[in-house]
């Protein structure tokens, strides 16, 4: 799942969406994976209610720089 995720966020432009729509114990682990990867993303019930095991994960890569360097002060 992790070297997927990974291939996804290297293809994907900046502001790029992902949907994904599987079991919600998968897609506990697909956010754990996503927001460590600063990705945006939320878990919504499925069309039938929040009962549902089925969730649909909805993300968006984030448009990100480094940090500048820090200057040293001399």
């Amino acid at each position: 799942m992790e070297d997927i995720l990974l291939e996804m966020d290297r293809i994907l432009r900046p502001q790029g969406s992902v949907i994904l729509r599987d079991d919600v114990d998968v897609l506990l682990k697909v956010k754990h994976y996503a927001d460590a990867m600063q990705w945006d993303s939320r878990i919504a019930d499925h069309e039938k209610g929040p009962h549902q095991r089925e969730k649909i994960f909805i993300a968006v890569k984030q448009y990100w720089t480094a940090p500048p360097p820090q200057q040293k002060s001399t």
